[in-house]
């Protein structure tokens, strides 16, 4: 089964996505349930119902590629860090607007704890294994198709009460994040430590700004501008790594002497 989510990528891809979505939401009232039972502190079943997506992230790279397919036998090294770093001025740049909303110092662990969990599931779902599914269709194609699965998975939102408009808003931003968040991954050849950490960190930001909410609403038309501008800006940073990466590879290739190989 390593190689089936290469030759059916929109099957694989969109299946072991919409499982992740339906243990998410099988995973927050057994949590919130649990959270209740053992007296555990507040928002503990959020914490629970991220470690069974841990848990449906972890078997879907084993199942389809492997760990290392998925980038994780790759060191960190600073190129690789550096190619995932800018998105993180979206969440920072967000925080002049919202401000820290959340005080508690236990709080703010379990949310760098939860953050830390979000950036391993969904970008060793995301990338290590929807990217590498579409990988042999080429590396903009990875990153587009990819994004497109990241962005529409956003619509689970839907199901904790969000609008229909705001959740189409949600997943398009999250869509251009997700475009923006692949070109990293795809650039450093598959590298996915940096891209964990810097999920992590984007997302423990965006709740520093906006609580504990599943997908934190903008509080008004002037910050959802800015969202999606920010957004944009990300996807088409995104861009620039992809097409500078594939003018070198060409450049490399037309430059090579007649009868050596590319490889």
């Amino acid at each position: 089964m390593y190689d089936l989510h290469k030759r059916y990528p929109w099957l694989i891809g969109s299946g072991s996505m919409l499982l992740f979505l339906i243990v998410a939401l099988i995973g927050t009232p057994i949590g919130d349930q649990l959270e209740r039972w053992a007296g555990l502190p507040l928002n503990s079943g959020i914490l629970i119902q991220q470690v069974l997506l841990v848990i449906v992230a972890a078997l879907a790279v084993t199942v389809f590629g492997g760990w290392r397919e998925a980038g994780f036998a790759k060191p960190i090294e600073f190129r690789s860090l550096l190619y995932a770093v800018p998105p993180l001025l979206c969440p920072i740049f967000l925080l002049f607007f919202s401000g820290i909303v959340v005080h508690d110092p236990i709080q703010i662990l379990m949310l760098f704890v939860l953050t830390a969990m979000i950036g391993f599931a969904e970008e060793a779902l995301c990338r290590g294994m929807i990217v590498q599914a579409f990988l042999p269709q080429g590396v903009m194609k990875a990153a587009i198709f990819s994004s497109i699965i990241f962005g529409l998975a956003h619509l689970i939102q839907l199901f904790y009460g969000m609008s229909i408009s705001m959740g189409l808003l949600v997943a398009v931003y999250a869509g251009l994040i997700g475009f923006g968040f692949a070109a990293p991954y795809l650039r450093s050849g598959g590298a996915i430590w940096p891209l964990i950490i810097v999920h992590g960190l984007y997302d423990f930001l965006g709740k520093l700004g906006h609580g504990w909410g599943a997908q934190a609403q903008p509080t008004s038309s002037f910050e959802v501008l800015v969202r999606l501008v920010s957004a944009v800006l990300v996807a088409i940073y995104g861009f620039w790594l992809l097409r500078t990466q594939h003018s070198r590879l060409t450049e490399k290739k037309q430059n090579e002497p007649i009868g050596m190989s590319a490889d």
